[in-house]
């Protein structure tokens, strides 16, 4: 019997799917369900399975985040995704992932059950059968003069291929999108142009669970920063790198966001060499990255809502630094272009980007021209002058407004008092902040939190 766990954050999704569909059919129990993947995991911890089918937009922890922590603690469980998002980058991110079917919720229709579960176990067997086979291989690959040569599928884009198809049969899969060899391959063979080569050398004496754990772990931090297109076969000296330091130093974490959210690097190129290398050299793990510049990309769409044409966006997968690195050398020319002012010099731009980073940055506290214009090194009246040609709008219209963006931000996501959103944005009168946004919106603050979301986003 094959045990099913089922993740998904709409309860009667959940329930939909367990009651509609012919599982005992086609041998399969459910034995667990799951709001979120931070729950489906502490089921999992308690409770052995061999399916699991997961929702990818959840609360707390993503269908995604969920697959990369399953490939790592319970490799033996087969994934299915079952979701909205039909985006091809979705796709081909939960197969890169392992997972063996995907399934959109909009396609489930009574007359398809069957035909989806039947597929389902058939794809189980055959990443079975595929898993015992590359098991018998482990000996075709026993390292041959103390070197592996390791083909790892780098991109989101990469479909995941099984041994049998991918490189040549002389090729084992030590995990998702990870295949290894004793001779190197002709580049002809490769199934993707998106494949990174690697020869790991100096195994001799290690033995072959270590050399597995040792691959896969390259695969989760290392070959993100160590990858670059120019580059053919990459080597690693395996005694070295086992060996090596691997704690990372660097500046702490709020002082890196706090770099990040100021404007010098935008304008400054040894400002933003300097602060690349820095982030470069934390090795933070990926996912990490683009989690804490996700949150960057927001405060960037706040600060310069006022010059960008069209807000910032960020991929949910960068497959390597290199392209990283290139998405933020775009949103700072995307910010510098968006900003140049032929009429200012650059030192008046960047001042100019700085006041309105620091009254982002302290929208709760009253801080008035003449005290901005002090903080970054200006007059008081030419500042004044400067704000207005540079921003469209006064000092004190652009941290009103701002306010008021932040002020919806809060009735939408929180059930804060009007009294508490007024403080936390600068206004000790809850009459008197109520007054200035029902001049900004038109309504309201109570009258915009009871509000459909389709009539807030026109407001």
């Amino acid at each position: 019997m094959i045990r099913l766990l089922i993740v998904d954050d709409d309860k009667l999704v959940r329930k939909g799917i367990i009651s509609s569909m012919p599982w005992q059919d086609f041998g399969m129990e459910i034995v667990g369900e799951a709001n979120n993947g931070e729950n489906a995991l502490k089921f999992m911890e308690m409770n052995p399975i061999d399916l699991l089918m997961t929702d990818l937009s959840m609360p707390v922890m993503s269908g995604i985040e969920l697959m990369r922590i399953v490939r790592e603690r319970f490799p033996s469980v087969q994934i299915v995704v079952l979701s909205l998002h039909q985006d091809f980058e979705y796709i081909q991110e939960a197969l890169r992932l392992g997972a063996i079917d995907y399934i959109a919720k909009t396609q489930l229709e009574q007359e398809q059950f069957e035909e989806v579960l039947g597929r389902i176990v058939k794809l189980m067997e055959r990443k079975d059968g595929l898993k015992v086979a590359a098991e018998h291989q482990v000996d075709m690959v026993t390292p041959a003069g103390g070197h592996l040569y390791v083909y790892y599928a780098l991109s989101a884009g990469t479909e995941e291929l099984s041994a049998d198809q991918a490189i040549t049969s002389n090729a084992a899969e030590a995990g998702p999108g990870i295949w290894y060899t004793s001779e190197p391959l002709p580049r002809a063979t490769m199934p993707n142009a998106n494949m990174v080569s690697i020869q790991f050398s100096g195994l001799e004496g290690i033995d072959h669970k270590s050399i597995m754990q040792m691959i896969r772990g390259y695969a989760k931090k290392d070959l993100f920063y160590d990858y670059e297109p120019e580059n053919g076969l990459l080597h690693i000296d395996a005694a070295i790198y086992m060996n090596g330091d691997k704690a990372t130093s660097g500046i702490p974490l709020d002082q890196m966001k706090e770099k990040w959210g100021a404007a010098d690097w935008i304008y400054d190129d040894a400002v933003f060499r300097s602060q690349l290398s820095e982030l470069k050299e934390l090795k933070m793990p990926p996912v990490r990255l683009a989690r804490i510049f996700y949150s960057l990309s927001d405060e960037w769409n706040r600060l310069y809502q006022a010059i960008l044409a069209e807000p910032i966006a960020i991929e949910d997968f960068f497959p390597s630094w290199f392209s990283f690195e290139r998405w933020l050398a775009e949103v700072r020319e995307r910010i510098s272009r968006a900003g140049a002012k032929p009429l200012f010099s650059p030192e008046i731009q960047n001042s100019i980007v700085k006041a309105m980073n620091l009254a982002q940055q302290n929208i709760g506290e009253p801080i008035s021209s003449s005290e901005i214009a002090q903080m970054v090194n200006m007059s008081g009246s030419y500042f004044s002058q400067c704000f207005k040609q540079y921003v469209g709008q006064t000092y004190t219209d652009y941290v009103r407004e701002i306010r008021m963006e932040r002020a919806k931000e809060y009735l939408r996501s929180t059930n804060k008092t009007i009294q508490w959103i007024a403080e936390q944005i600068g206004y000790s009168d809850e009459k008197y902040f109520s007054r200035l946004f029902r001049e900004h919106a038109g309504v309201l603050p109570s009258e915009y939190r009871q509000m459909p979301e389709s009539q807030r986003m026109k407001l």
